[in-house]
């Protein structure tokens, strides 16, 4: 164990790693020659320097904010393939101002660390039992991160979580208790895991937002809910973001059970609810908000979106004329207004209406965007081709 001070933690211990280095398949593990705990600075600056700016307070380290004031590296561990070497590197954090409970959040830290352990087990798989037989291309980089990233997912669920919950119980249910009564959910301790599977065969990178990235967006936002609705209408909407839509509901009916005219529940409900195709309902929500609050520009932004999936252009024009006949001069949600309208005449061809709102939509507000990038988009959600 190298770099330890008094913000350095190596949230995965000697015995964490014994133990799930035990557990792997033996061929995976053979030939490891040894592992590392270490900050890693010096391995970060010189990769990662011209990617990178954000450094943490304490060592000067180029890393990421995983919670609030936790500090991983921007590269959370290395293995290299001549000597056969695992090297993890440490969390970075004063362990006096956690954003949770201390416990529960070194063992949520903990996990990360055996994520990445066992990832960089699987580059040591990788290059000890495939790419040497012949049966893999060790210059195609894509390659070797996704079946690491394929591994990762598998082996944290059949070996790193059933560990935890065995070795740390107490730990593991004062996580699930704590999101369970802030959240309003209880979640299996795979929803800490996320996906790590990001890699594509062909290269390409696929950009998701996954449930452990949602509990880390959620934490961030805790300092700032006021009560116990507001903080389970935030997880609602990380739950939203990460595409769980039918635990979004469930924590919204939670929500609305106790503040049932709460507009903010019913707006993320009918946004949740035409992601899934339950239009009908989802104007329902719109139309019982707009009753209260006929300026909510979130519940006219539902009312356009339904008209949009059911291609009534027609419609959907008249909606963003009352939209913008009700909401304020200065009100942000004019900008999803400009977006309907410049849709509904590309769909209905009339291009030089369209071409109208795509200039309103490019330059709302201060950031001024590419119109051909807009055009795109419009024509897409028209369901009509790009003309060459």
């Amino acid at each position: 164990m190298h770099n330890v001070g008094q913000y350095v933690h190596h949230s995965a211990s000697v015995e964490d790693l014994r133990s799930v280095l035990g557990l792997l398949p033996a061929a995976a593990t053979e030939g490891i020659s040894s592992i590392k705990l270490i900050l890693g600075k010096e391995y970060i600056d010189e990769e990662y320097a011209d990617e990178r700016e954000d450094r943490d307070p304490f060592t000067g380290r180029l890393s990421c904010e995983t919670l609030p004031g936790v500090y991983s590296g921007v590269c959370l561990g290395t293995y290299a393939q001549r000597s056969g070497q695992i090297k993890l590197h440490a969390h970075v954090y004063d362990a006096d101002k956690l954003p949770l409970a201390r416990n529960i959040s070194e063992f949520y830290l903990k996990l990360r660390a055996l994520s990445t352990f066992v990832h960089e087990v699987a580059h040591h798989h990788d290059e000890t039992n495939r790419v040497r037989r012949g049966r893999w291309l060790a210059d195609r980089k894509e390659n070797v991160e996704w079946y690491a990233e394929k591994m990762e997912h598998e082996w944290t669920r059949q070996f790193v979580l059933p560990y935890l919950e065995r070795t740390y119980p107490a730990a593991a249910k004062d996580l699930l208790d704590f999101v369970e009564h802030h959240g309003g959910l209880r979640v299996p301790l795979e929803f800490f895991a996320g996906d790590s599977r990001s890699t594509l065969r062909n290269g390409l990178i696929r950009f998701a937002f996954t449930t452990d990235s949602a509990f880390e967006s959620w934490v961030e936002e805790l300092p700032k809910c006021a009560d116990l609705a507001a903080s389970r209408l935030a997880f609602a909407w990380e739950l939203h973001y990460a595409d769980n839509y039918d635990d979004c509901l469930r924590v919204l009916e939670r929500v609305l059970a106790e503040k049932p005219a709460l507009s903010p529940a019913l707006t993320c409900k009918g946004d949740t609810l035409i992601h899934i195709e339950r239009y009908d309902e989802a104007f329902a929500v719109a139309e019982r908000v707009l009753t209260v609050e006929p300026a909510n520009g979130d519940a006219w932004e539902i009312r356009g979106d339904v008209f949009e999936a059911r291609q009534d252009w027609s419609a959907l024009l008249e909606n963003c004329d009352s939209w913008l006949a009700g909401v304020p001069e200065d009100s942000d949600s004019r900008f999803d207004a400009f977006q309907h309208r410049a849709v509904a005449y590309c769909a209905l061809g009339d291009k030089v209406r369209m071409e109208m709102w795509i200039d309103a939509w490019a330059n709302f507000g201060n950031r001024k965007r590419k119109p051909e990038l807009i055009r795109k988009a419009v024509f897409r959600r028209a369901g009509k081709e790009l003309p060459k």
